[in-house]
């Protein structure tokens, strides 16, 4: 028998033809049915599981963290999400280290780690030595300069913390009451005195006391970063904290007073301080924790190469000293139940033919409350290209109320909406007004917000690579990083309503002709 070859380009024609219907249908199709499947029961059902004090608090790197990421994956299975790279799991290499001990030698003075100094958190070095030498306040700043007629290059310099002038006087880099930018951003001093080849900041504290009592409890905590070894924003140069005493003992000086008179005018003797060394004994481990991730395929030939990407984070603070279990129901068992929830409603629509034209992934990820690591490595390792990333919409502590919202639950708040993509914030406005109805709040969304929560959770580390995103939060309560956020306090109906608006917002991403236009810049600072 002759077997019945097409022509190709008939052949072609017919798929495209059979393609373009399939996607028609997905575009018109409003994406309810499937927003209904997110429920109150199911996220309760999935929550009790991953809050459960069987999870120990899911802390990064312990044993609870790798059980909840063995679920989350076994469910990303059973849903059809496909694996991404052969698994459900992205590697994240990361390195621990603790503080336990440590000498800072200035002149004569041998000064012991707590008691007489405290190093600003996320030291890494471990050991160094050389000359000190005063240097004022530190600052380069029209013509204010501490640095001038100074070599500093291979240095310790010591300096005093804040500004010429008070706020009763005046300051004099503003000529007003505001401080500048010297006191306002903690690391341009630092920023500074890196950029003159400075090996390490001393900086001499009027509130050494409070300073320190805030950073003892931190220091003496084990710190957890991504072990890679890369130059980033900012600096990571060595700064110590010191008494005023230290400094007048070091110079035989008679008062800080006396020093802030004389100094502007070069009248200060002996600010060559001597040797300086640092000696400290730190613990450190290297571990591997995981993301976990699950990819549903786009159907449109042109536009399954660009992803939207779906977020949460499900590790926790895991148990304190005491053995009390940190559940974190809200943070962020909240969005991650959310994330299965979009997920199984994204399958369903799927297998009833009306999968996204662009590809949806979901991720959860890890190390979010350590500094946001696991996304900030899958920004720097990503399975597509950053560019194929169409937006990332991020759900974190979506499962209560705050005291703002107290006579009302109905409500989200929504952060960075409207930063980078004009597009992306009317679509959420429109979805919002046509499917979902409940109260959006920007209050939290203003550039001045002093919580600064656009840098806080892991939507940020998309942003930063020029990704449009929505971070979806319902607030701070009572409960927050205590023991009292547990599952039979989080408002079920409350997160499948901000559930769905997730999930027909991505609806509408991934099926719309056009990919999100970048239409507006977004300035991000590096002492975030």
């Amino acid at each position: 028998m002759r077997s019945l070859l097409l022509p190709s380009f008939v052949f072609f024609s017919i798929v495209l033809h059979f393609e373009m219907k399939a996607q028609t249908l997905s575009h018109t199709a409003s994406g309810e049915q499937w927003a209904g499947t997110i429920t109150a029961e199911d996220l309760s059902r999935h929550l009790y599981v991953i809050a459960s004090d069987s999870m120990q608090g899911r802390e990064t790197g312990k044993e609870g963290q790798r059980m909840a990421a063995d679920y989350l994956a076994s469910q990303f299975q059973s849903l059809g999400l496909e694996p991404i790279k052969g698994s459900y799991f992205q590697d994240v290499p990361l390195k621990t280290s603790k503080l336990i001990g440590g000498v800072l030698k200035l002149g004569e003075q041998n000064l012991v780690f707590k008691n007489d100094f405290v190093p600003y958190p996320g030291i890494e070095v471990s050991d160094l030595a050389g000359e000190a030498v005063f240097v004022g306040y530190g600052i380069q700043d029209g013509e204010w300069d501490d640095y001038a007629g100074l070599e500093v290059r291979g240095k310790a310099v010591v300096m005093m913390s804040g500004e010429p002038g008070s706020e009763e006087k005046g300051y004099l880099l503003t000529g007003s009451s505001e401080k500048s930018r010297w006191s306002r951003n903690p690391s341009a001093k630092r920023n500074l005195a890196d950029s003159l080849g400075a090996i390490a900041v001393v900086v001499v504290s009027p509130e050494f006391n409070t300073t320190r009592s805030r950073l003892v409890p931190w220091l003496s905590r084990e710190r957890m970063r991504l072990d890679v070894e890369r130059e980033g924003e900012g600096t990571d140069l060595a700064t110590l904290i010191v008494p005023e005493d230290v400094l007048l003992a070091a110079t035989g000086w008679k008062s800080m007073s006396a020093v802030k008179k004389k100094w502007p005018k070069r009248k200060l003797k002996g600010t060559d301080l001597g040797a300086m060394s640092l000696s400290l004994v730190r613990q450190d481990e290297k571990i591997t924790a995981t993301n976990v991730w699950g990819v549903l395929p786009g159907s449109d030939s042109l536009l399954r190469e660009e992803i939207v990407v779906l977020t949460s984070h499900y590790d926790h603070v895991g148990v304190d000293e005491e053995g009390l279990i940190y559940n974190g129901a809200d943070d962020d068992g909240s969005g991650t139940v959310s994330l299965l929830e979009n997920a199984e409603a994204w399958m369903a629509a799927a297998k009833a033919g009306f999968g996204p034209r662009r590809t949806v992934m979901f991720m959860a990820f890890v190390g979010e409350e350590k500094g946001l690591l696991g996304s900030e490595w899958y920004a720097d390792n990503p399975a597509y290209a950053i560019e194929q990333h169409v937006c990332d919409l991020n759900m974190d502590m979506v499962g209560r109320f705050d005291e703002a919202h107290k006579d009302d639950d109905r409500y989200v708040y929504l952060i960075g909406s409207d930063k980078l993509s004009s597009e992306l914030h009317e679509i959420s406005e429109a979805v919002n007004a046509e499917h979902v109805g409940i109260s959006l709040d920007y209050t939290f969304n203003a550039p001045d917000d002093p919580n600064r929560f656009y840098y806080r959770s892991d939507h940020y580390n998309f942003a930063k690579n020029n990704i449009p995103v929505i971070f979806y939060f319902s607030g701070v309560h009572e409960d927050y990083h205590g023991p009292g956020d547990t599952p039979d306090k989080i408002r079920y109906p409350k997160m499948a309503e901000i559930g769905r608006l997730v999930f027909l917002t991505s609806w509408e991403i991934a099926n719309r002709d056009d990919k999100l236009k970048v239409d507006r810049v977004n300035d991000f600072p590096s002492d975030r």
